[in-house]
């Protein structure tokens, strides 16, 4: 979850900019091209608005080269798809988008996705860290080390991670933790956890992290504590 920083549109015009700043205090908004956001260091949060179809390359390729480039802070990538097909929607996830729209994004589309994440993000205090063996998860600021290594994860992972950790021991069904990540059913079903779980464990595998979530067959998933 993104609290301040910067929102990168890949289309839109000065309506979209002052839609977010005349809604968020902590945002800011620029509309830019593939190309500059390629090559682009951003110091701070960022929440990405890509359109699947770009001049210069795939809404899928730009996703792919920002989670690459980007680890040592808060990415949000949300896809706009020019119609409602499921192995589009499907596609996007698997490229390391967050979530999808529905096109055209119109100023109150984006303002109105927004407002999912910000008042929660508002509203919540001041989170400690947890130390579990070599892993540290930071929830505020959304990053994971091992053995002081950072974790690539995405938004949707790291909120995941951060919300297991907080509840070791406990078992979630998939519909629970779609309500953990602030989705609504028409965002993504229940099978679109299991695309989440799956690519956190991997990546927490990769770095050779031993602590992972585990399936719980019909039912859901499982943190176990260091101790279990």
């Amino acid at each position: 979850m993104i609290k301040s920083g910067d929102i990168v549109l890949t289309s839109g015009d000065l309506a979209h900019v002052s839609a977010v700043r005349d809604s968020f205090l902590s945002f800011e908004a620029e509309v830019t091209n593939a190309t500059d956001l390629c090559v682009r260091i951003s110091k701070a949060p960022t929440w990405v608005f890509l359109d699947w179809l770009l001049p210069e390359l795939s809404g899928l390729q730009l996703c792919g080269l920002l989670r690459d480039r980007i680890h040592d802070h808060p990415l949000h990538v949300t896809m706009i798809l020019p119609e409602p097909d499921q192995r589009a929607q499907a596609r996007a996830l698997d490229a390391g988008a967050d979530d999808y729209l529905i096109g055209p994004l119109t100023p109150a589309a984006l303002v109105q996705r927004l407002r999912i994440y910000q008042p929660a993000a508002a509203a919540r205090k001041e989170t400690p860290a947890i130390q579990i063996g070599d892993l540290l998860i930071q929830p505020d600021s959304h990053l994971t080390r091992y053995k002081g290594l950072v974790v690539p994860l995405q938004s949707n992972e790291q909120r995941l991670l951060n919300h297991f950790a907080r509840n070791p021991n406990r078992v979630f069904t998939r519909g629970e933790l779609i309500g953990v990540l602030g989705k609504s059913v028409d965002v993504c079903d229940e099978r679109t956890v299991d695309s989440w779980v799956s690519r956190l464990r991997r990546k927490l595998r990769s770095m050779q992290v031993p602590h992972l979530p585990r399936t719980v067959r019909s039912f859901g998933y499982v943190f176990d504590s260091a101790e279990a």
